[in-house]
């Protein structure tokens, strides 16, 4: 489980980045703060393997916000793509679509990871 969270937080810590990079705007790190406070949380997991489990639970919740913080891109994305509707940002949609999707992944590996928890 921690090795699902660490590399989905790594990603975001560097997908922001990369964007604030290209962009230069503070928002474009919006996705590194989402993998620092995951990292904060594997950080504290460790520390205290007696609370690792309620850790895992907020590194799902933080996970659940960043989905619903960024799902928006997708209709956007697929707006352009197939009714060829102009992007009003498309460096902060493709950073959202890109955040979306690795928060995404990392709640679906999460999930599998305490369904086969709970069959041991």
């Amino acid at each position: 489980m921690d090795k699902i969270f660490n590399q989905i937080s790594i990603s975001l810590i560097v997908l922001g980045v990369a964007f604030y990079a290209f962009s230069m705007t503070l928002t474009a790190l919006i996705p590194s703060i989402l993998g620092l406070l995951i990292q904060i949380g594997l950080f504290f997991g460790r520390k205290y393997p007696n609370l690792h489990k309620h850790f895992a639970h907020i590194n799902i919740l933080i996970l659940i916000l960043g989905i619903g913080a960024t799902y928006g891109s997708a209709f956007d994305l697929l707006n352009y793509l197939l009714k060829g509707i102009e992007l009003n940002r498309p460096l902060a949609t493709i950073e959202q679509f890109t955040a979306c999707v690795l928060c995404l992944v990392g709640f679906i590996e999460a999930i599998k990871s305490f369904i086969a928890a709970r069959k041991k």
